[in-house]
């Protein structure tokens, strides 16, 4: 198979080969795979790249799998329990395949990055109708604005996954006012770095040596609702506290049970969007 190297213009934006990587990684382990994904499998090999440094990298390797599984039950039981028209947004979309893995025709999705990876994504992932392509910048609003006069009956579900540790606390708190401004009765989920990570200049296993920096961390997933009144905390979870055995004795069985410890590491967040 002839492959293709991209050169990324942000650094960024490269990032996106690691999930990438890890889920189709994890899709080739057969049925015991937390997560399965033969798109990405198929993505990993068009794509000419040294995968092999992030062979290095297992709590990476089970974490991101860990997220993607959590992320698309999410989006799985908002699009269930919607009584409407539903709308999925992934933000920082990269080469993700939730819409091909979850096959819900009772949704529409949009996929979000920037240019350059919504080009790459348009020549390796054609455009499907029910899954479009918005190539913008998450701090942007126009997008928001377009989105909100497009379905103004739906309720929306935003997922930014493995992209908001990279944007400073003003930048990231821009963005959840945004969203909660425009979209009440949705519903909003990401995941982040604690402060272990942002104030120490720790990286996750899978970044040691890439120029990606840390810019952000939240312990406590109630500073949130303090950033808009109309976010409400639905759930913080510990990657840990799921699929224990896969992390090992120390992570899963030990470290894995000290919750708190855990938040000031990483955490995943979900939260509603009250209408006022």
């Amino acid at each position: 198979m002839e492959q293709e190297r991209h050169p990324f213009q942000n650094i960024v934006a490269e990032t996106l080969l690691i999930p990438l990587y890890m889920r189709a990684k994890e899709s080739r382990r057969g049925p015991e795979a937390i997560l399965h994904d033969p798109m990405a499998e198929q993505l990993v090999e068009k794509i000419d790249y040294d995968y092999g440094r992030l062979d290095t990298a297992p709590l990476s390797e089970v974490g991101c799998v860990v997220r993607g599984w959590y992320f698309d039950r999410a989006v799985k039981r908002f699009v269930e329990a919607c009584q409407g028209e539903a709308v999925v947004v992934n933000v920082g979309c990269g080469l993700d395949t939730r819409w091909q893995r979850l096959a819900d025709s009772r949704a529409a999705f949009y996929e979000l990055d920037l240019p350059e990876v919504i080009d790459l994504r348009r020549r390796l992932i054609p455009e499907p109708a029910a899954d479009r392509y918005l190539a913008a910048s998450l701090l942007d609003t126009d997008w928001m604005d377009t989105l909100r006069s497009n379905h103004p009956e739906a309720r929306f579900i935003f997922v930014a996954e493995g992209v908001l540790m990279y944007f400073y606390e003003s930048q990231v708190r821009s963005f959840v006012r945004a969203v909660a401004r425009r979209f009440g009765g949705g519903e909003l989920w990401f995941d982040v770095c604690g402060s272990m990570m942002s104030r120490r200049g720790l990286k996750p296993d899978s970044l040691r040596g890439h120029q990606a920096q840390i810019r952000s961390g939240i312990d406590d997933g109630r500073t949130v609702e303090g950033w808009d009144s109309r976010l409400r905390l639905l759930r913080q979870d510990n990657y840990m506290r799921f699929f224990r055995p896969r992390w090992g004795f120390l992570y899963g069985q030990v470290l894995g049970r000290m919750t708190r410890l855990c938040y000031r590491f990483s955490s995943l967040l979900g939260y509603e969007i009250r209408q006022v």
